[in-house]
């Protein structure tokens, strides 16, 4: 084989290898996710949070890691897969995260694997009205299933925040008419989306 050769199969191999990007998989509220292992600092079993007095509803509280205080998320609630706090339990786990210098945890139901998907199988993620569309990067054909891969800057910044809303109509039971979602971000500014 000449060196011409080899390099073009050594381009081809790295040019390859570029193509592809490993994915933690994981489950929560029901639905599959993935997120970009680079950002992955940890994955922890869970542990009881420290509460904190006057956090966003997503917000379960803090976690000490080797002297890090770190801020966990209950990461249905944050991203709109839920309306209501997952009760915390043995078998959950702490996703924690490292985006942008920032330390962040995400409470899931489970780890399920580590995937490698090409760039080409990487699906653009549809807009549907009332969706947590905006807080995907695409969704990945992982063999017969899809899994959404979650834009991990746009967890970080922004939440979903779904108030209680209690009406006479209703006997106290929030609808989906009902529910005013607020969102928002680390700088203190939010829109309002009915």
């Amino acid at each position: 084989m000449s060196a011409q050769q080899m390099k073009l199969e050594i381009d081809d191999a790295h040019e390859s290898a570029a193509r592809k990007r490993q994915f933690i998989t994981f489950t929560c509220a029901g639905q599959n996710f993935g997120i970009d292992i680079m950002a992955m600092r940890e994955i922890r079993n869970w542990s009881p949070v420290t509460p904190l007095p006057a956090q966003k509803p997503d917000v379960l509280g803090v976690i000490d890691i080797r002297g890090r205080v770190v801020p966990v998320h209950d990461l249905a609630l944050r991203i709109g897969c839920s309306v209501e706090p997952q009760a915390q339990h043995e078998g959950q786990v702490i996703l924690v995260l490292r985006i942008d210098g920032h330390d962040m945890g995400l409470l899931v139901d489970t780890v399920s694997d580590i995937i490698e998907v090409d760039a080409g199988d990487i699906l653009a993620v549809p807009q549907i009205e009332g969706s947590a569309a905006r807080f995907l990067a695409g969704i990945a054909r992982q063999e017969d299933a899809l899994v959404a891969i979650l834009d991990e800057q746009t967890v970080r910044i922004h939440a979903v925040d779904l108030p209680e809303t209690q009406t006479p109509d209703h006997g106290g039971a929030a609808t989906s008419q009902d529910v005013e979602v607020v969102i928002v971000d680390d700088l203190g500014a939010w829109q309002h989306h009915t």
